[in-house]
């Protein structure tokens, strides 16, 4: 089979999956905006501490990612995350349970980002490279950066961006454009504390229905956490989505409140960090639209096709790699 020129924007799970199928077939180079690969797999590391602050963990159900899942446990990079997990409504414990090896919830050894440097191994990827423009050059497709660089020709361009990114590279001709404009993607607020001293709080990881958070869980307790003892919040999506543009100092004292007020105690933080998820979630969507242009050589990828889980973003990744060799052996 001929090979051909792929160009993957985003090297999140999704296109670090689609790029590691397509990999051994096919000429494939991934550009990313970011320093790093993993998208939202992402650990940030300051005075000691360190915080895993996008996906806190992800489960396995598809036989597919099943299959993964237990090639990366004899690698040694994931393993389950034996958790003391609780539910909180309205600053109240309301449920516990411990999480083990049935439907396990798992987390890569010592951060989340060694999961997206492990799936990266061996692939091309541009990094600190922001793609603004797509353009087409007779039956093929040129990329331009932000900095005015030009990479192609490719003979195929793969979106594995979130939705609203997706959208302002998409031609408006393309079927792709429609769906990914009209996606729904709702943002989140991570907060990080660094703390003097450990803290039990009588759970490790907690999910939260308020109106400020959603999620709190002790860093520690994580397998393989090598850092000062630290907590992660995150906020709930539609508190985000309503505060999305407040002062970063009103954000973390409306978050440190409500955290305070769940674990019933000052939290001694010498470090606090924020980061701002502009496209953290998505609802569950049922669309079955196709994920692919073949006539403009074109396809996209993202958890948010689906549900905003870290399997989702495998699966897309996975799923659209096939359709594309799909288009090349019938070409």
């Amino acid at each position: 089979m001929k090979q051909h020129s792929v160009a993957i924007i985003g090297a999140g799970v999704a296109g670090l999956t689609a790029a590691r199928q397509l990999a051994a077939t096919q000429r494939i180079t991934l550009f990313d905006k970011s320093r790093g690969p993993g998208g939202r797999l992402a650990n940030r590391r300051r005075a000691g501490y360190i915080f895993d602050f996008g996906a806190q963990f992800f489960t396995a159900r598809d036989p597919r990612f099943v299959a993964e899942v237990a090639s990366l446990r004899a690698a040694g990079v994931v393993e389950p995350w034996r958790c003391r997990f609780a539910e909180i409504e309205d600053g109240e414990v309301v449920a516990r349970r411990m999480w083990g090896d049935e439907h396990a919830h798992f987390v890569a050894l010592e951060r989340m980002s060694a999961l997206a440097a492990h799936w990266a191994e061996g692939l091309d990827i541009r990094y600190s490279t922001l793609i603004t423009s797509l353009r087409q050059d007779s039956t093929c497709w040129l990329l331009e950066s932000e900095e005015g660089e030009i990479f192609g020709p490719f003979d195929f361009v793969i979106l594995a961006l979130p939705a609203a990114q997706a959208a302002a590279l998409l031609p408006d001709a393309s079927p792709l454009w429609a769906r990914a404009s009209t996606a729904a993607m709702l943002g989140c607020y991570a907060l990080m504390l660094g703390l003097n001293a450990p803290i039990d709080l009588s759970f490790d990881a907690a999910l939260v229905r308020c109106g400020v958070l959603s999620w709190l869980s002790v860093s520690q307790s994580r397998p393989g956490h090598q850092g000062l003892p630290s907590l992660v919040a995150l906020s709930s999506n539609v508190w985000a989505e309503n505060h999305m543009e407040d002062p970063s100092d009103q954000v973390i004292q409306a978050m440190r409140e409500e955290l305070e007020r769940f674990v019933n105690q000052p939290l001694q933080a010498v470090h606090v960090d924020l980061h701002r998820w502009r496209y953290a979630n998505c609802p569950a969507s049922q669309d079955i639209t196709p994920a692919l242009d073949a006539s403009l050589r074109l396809a996209i990828c993202g958890d948010w096709l689906h549900h905003g889980r870290v399997e989702a973003a495998y699966l897309t990744g996975y799923d659209i790699a096939f359709e594309v060799m799909a288009v090349f052996g019938a070409g």
